[in-house]
């Protein structure tokens, strides 16, 4: 007995990439809850969004799977990458380096060479 091929559509991947957004705020809210003092309230409420940003990532991350194969679904989560440098920069005052672009560059020729030697 074959698996029917799961349906996706432009909503799927939508929802796939709204939330892929909200996770790529953990490590800035990470960030900045460890700039500020173990336990002050600026390091408990950061510390909280990052957790809340990742509830809410988990429980819509296993409705996007319901829709769409797990390797699509993992390599566009490789997006978190020019995101977090993306937040970095304008949040956080962090440089976008050349070394950057390539070291991303070089993750997402890896994310597809393993996706792609699977099918």
């Amino acid at each position: 007995m074959k698996n029917k091929p799961k349906k996706f559509d432009i909503k799927t991947y939508a929802v796939l990439h709204f939330i892929l957004l909200l996770y790529s705020f953990v490590g800035v809210f990470m960030k900045l809850a460890f700039q500020n003092a173990f336990f002050s309230l600026h390091f408990l409420l950061f510390a909280g969004l990052a957790v809340l940003f990742l509830g809410i990532y988990a429980l819509l991350w296993q409705q996007v799977l319901k829709k769409l194969p797990l390797t699509i679904a993992f390599t566009n989560k490789a997006i978190c990458i020019a995101w977090g440098m993306l937040w970095g920069a304008l949040i956080l005052g962090d440089s976008i380096t050349w070394y950057k672009i390539v070291g991303s560059l070089i993750v997402f020729a890896g994310v597809v060479l393993v996706v792609s030697n699977n099918e």
